[in-house]
């Protein structure tokens, strides 16, 4: 609808010959504005415009993401669109609360609770303390966990969407057969029961942008998708208010249609990789040295150009330090997604490091590192002072 608007203006002016590359430009900067747009509830006097919650986290995508056009002018403690994870070891949501708790609800919505964050030290190293509290329906299943999750970076996404899939699997083995890591491939089933490969979120539990786009409409911002189709968002049968609210569709339609995701999708894909800044020689070499390469590697596209993501997009054991007892997908408690490193400057100014936030440098989230990266951790903690700052800086100035 967005863009059929643009198109009738440009039809009422013949005179005007729209080329390839003017359309990609003007759906790139409509994904833009769709990506930062503030929804509204229903009904709403505007069209397409309507649909949020009634439960949600944010009004925006960009309320979580920050998008790299705005400047960065402070650091925060913890960081903005910061939300809570729900699950259990068996992968299933909460009975009542579902897989996220949304902080947030429309006129006459009761919130499903809300977090303190807090952290402390353990073994010299910060933690992320979670209270839960305003529970809305009551306390969580006693085998639920609720775990803190940052908004990832968005930039340079596109092109980790076009690294091939074989160009990942081979990762594999090459691994396992110089370094005895054991990363593995995340392998997601769709909704024709056939099994895709995951590249995104903190598990890799979504194979393609599109997918990982309508789950956020949908437990974010409680508004449908034709892959996340429920009005209500993740409000389960418990919660009959917000199923009983109004919402922005018809029955049988869906809040945001098919143009408006592939809009924001589009925009994402458009977005470039961040620069690399680092010329730190000897924090590269280090880099090396301790194999953290192993995992944060360089990728390549189907042309054999270099993707320096610094990731594999496999999923790493990384032991018990790191376990939060949710199982995500294909992805175990313990198991994480190589988180890409480049723009990690910009992240460490948005609140920290790991899912949690808990880093507050390069060197603590090294240090949380167990697991299959245990020995690469113990040959940092081995290293002299200048050593190891020297391979912070270089990290951070990916």
């Amino acid at each position: 609808m967005v863009r059929s608007l643009i198109t009738v203006i440009l039809i009422c002016i013949p005179a005007l010959v729209v080329s390839q590359p003017i359309r990609a430009s003007l759906d790139f900067e409509i994904g833009r504005n769709l990506f930062a747009r503030n929804w509204v509830s229903a009904p709403s006097s505007t069209m397409s415009d309507d649909g949020l919650g009634p439960l949600f986290d944010a009004v925006s995508c960009a309320n979580c993401h920050v998008p790299p056009s705005v400047p960065l002018g402070r650091s925060y403690d913890t960081p903005p669109g910061m939300v809570i994870r729900l699950g259990n070891a068996n992968g299933t949501g909460d009975p009542v609360y579902g897989y996220q708790l949304q902080t947030r609800g429309l006129q006459m919505q009761m919130v499903e609770g809300l977090p303190d964050i807090s952290f402390s030290d353990m073994d010299g190293l910060r933690q992320t303390n979670l209270t839960l509290h305003r529970m809305g329906y009551g306390e969580l299943a006693s085998d639920t966990k609720a775990a803190l999750r940052r908004p990832l970076r968005i930039e340079g996404v596109g092109v980790l969407a076009r690294v091939p899939e074989a160009e990942i699997l081979s990762r594999v083995s090459e691994e396992q057969s110089q370094t005895g890591i054991t990363g593995r491939a995340s392998w997601v089933l769709n909704e024709n029961g056939v099994h895709e490969l995951g590249r995104f979120g903190w598990r890799a539990s979504q194979p393609d942008l599109s997918g990982q786009t309508e789950m956020a409409f949908s437990r974010d911002l409680g508004m449908s998708t034709a892959g996340q189709s429920a009005a209500w968002g993740e409000c389960t049968e418990v919660q009959t208010a917000c199923r009983e609210a109004p919402h922005g569709a018809a029955p049988g339609d869906v809040e945001i249609s098919n143009e408006i995701r592939d809009l924001i999708v589009g925009f994402l894909d458009g977005l470039p990789a961040p620069d690399l800044a680092s010329v730190n020689a000897q924090g590269e070499r280090l880099f090396a040295e301790l194999d953290c390469n192993a995992c944060h590697a360089t990728l390549h596209l189907e042309d054999g150009t270099e993707v320096r993501a610094f990731t594999d997009l496999l999923l790493h054991d990384m032991g018990p330090g790191l376990n939060d007892g949710i199982r995500e997908g294909d992805a175990a408690p313990s198991e994480w997604r190589t988180p890409p490193l480049w723009g990690i400057g910009a992240t460490l100014r948005l609140g920290g490091l790991l899912h949690d936030g808990r880093a507050q440098n390069v060197e603590e989230a090294i240090m949380w590192h167990g697991g299959e990266a245990g020995e690469v951790q113990a040959r940092f903690a081995a290293l002299t002072r200048e050593e190891k700052a020297a391979l912070a800086n270089y990290v951070s100035g990916l």
